[in-house]
């Protein structure tokens, strides 16, 4: 009798593991079926780096044809735009519009493609823009907004994003870099940019003639000071040309030939490195 209720209860234990074994494994087959749909989303995707700097995104961007040769007429910027999701096996289109404001012309002063297309079997794409050389970039900078708008491909629902691709842990105010709009600036002149500051010990305060004159009698690169001054070899480059273009002006002012900045009246220095 003992025997019958042994054997009775071994063979309940075994339907009983089957049973949750079946169900186990039906749980799992309906796991492992399960999607999740998202749409996808367009945003533009710039980003830039310093020499010795992290990643960064940027919604904007200056571009000067200064550093061109003179025979240059025009310039295609690509503007990259990436997607959420995965890669389609054709074609999509997206939607681009300019917002009001602009100062630059369509036709004129820029041209954007007939049609804006991510390409199949890619999540990232570039807006082919050609920018035009006018005589108007010698005296304006000129500016136009780009903004993606959403259409049955697209939704346009990631409005920001952290500046710094490397850190996302902590976004404060200014820290931000829109993506469904990009600015861009055009010019023909030369300028200061964010880097003049370094090498101001050396040349003193910018201006388009000193260093157009610099390039010419000291051979120094019209785009030298457009990076961060950060290296040995470049600080020997920067006294290099300071000190020979200092020496030329002091040349031709003793011989009664000062050399004035564009108004004139102003005798051009070099930085104070050389004052001293």
């Amino acid at each position: 009798m003992l025997i019958f209720k042994s054997e009775t209860m071994k063979r309940s234990c075994n339907i009983l593991l089957l049973t949750v074994c079946v169900l186990l494994a039906a749980s799992c087959k309906k796991e492992s079926l399960m999607t999740y749909h998202a749409a996808d989303n367009i945003y533009f995707n710039y980003s830039y780096q310093t020499n010795s700097g992290p990643l960064f995104y940027a919604d904007s961007l200056n571009v000067t044809f200064a550093f061109s040769p003179d025979k240059q007429t025009d310039s295609i910027l690509r503007i990259p735009v990436a997607v959420t999701g995965t890669a389609k096996g054709t074609d999509r289109n997206f939607d681009v519009a300019v917002d009001a404001g602009a100062t630059a012309t369509a036709g004129t002063d820029y041209i954007l493609p007939a049609t804006f297309v991510m390409h199949a079997g890619r999540i990232t794409d570039t807006i082919p823009v050609t920018l035009k050389r006018t005589a108007t970039l010698k005296t304006s900078v000129l500016s136009f907004t780009l903004r993606l708008r959403e259409n049955d491909q697209f939704k346009t629902q990631i409005e920001y994003r952290s500046r710094n691709a490397n850190d996302l842990s902590y976004v404060a105010a200014g820290d931000t870099s829109h993506t469904l709009t990009f600015k861009v600036l055009v010019s023909d002149q030369l300028q200061a940019g964010p880097y003049w500051s370094n090498y101001s010990y050396y040349f003193g305060d910018f201006s388009e003639k000193k260093v157009r004159l610099m390039n010419q009698v000291a051979g120094m690169p019209l785009d030298f000071w457009s990076v961060e001054l950060s290296t040995t070899q470049q600080r020997a480059n920067a006294l290099y040309y300071g000190g020979f273009t200092y020496r030329y002006l002091t040349d031709h002012a003793a011989a009664g030939n000062t050399i004035f900045e564009a108004d004139g009246q102003t005798p051009m220095t070099m930085g104070s490195y050389f004052q001293q």
